[in-house]
């Protein structure tokens, strides 16, 4: 079994770590800038979830359907996934 890792070491790592995080974050800040310097600011969108057209199955009013049907029994489940696949 390994000895506890001493305070000091902890923090060594942490504030490496932190130091590590802080660099990544300037330079991803710094291409950002950069891209939309290059390109103008109409082409460089945040990122936005594109609703499928069929998903329907993740709409809220299918949410105790769906809790229904998660907790049947499995036999039951198959015999209806078998029966709706008809």
């Amino acid at each position: 079994m390994k000895p506890p890792r001493d305070a000091t070491e902890v923090a060594a790592t942490l504030e490496r770590w932190a130091k590590a995080d802080a660099e990544a974050g300037e330079r991803a800040a710094q291409r950002r800038a950069a891209n939309l310097q290059s390109k103008g600011k109409q082409q460089v969108r945040d990122y936005e979830f594109h609703k499928k057209p069929n998903d329907w199955i993740h709409l809220d009013w299918m949410r105790p359907v769906r809790f229904v049907y998660r907790n049947l029994p499995f036999g039951v489940r198959m015999a209806l996934k078998k029966r709706m696949a008809r």
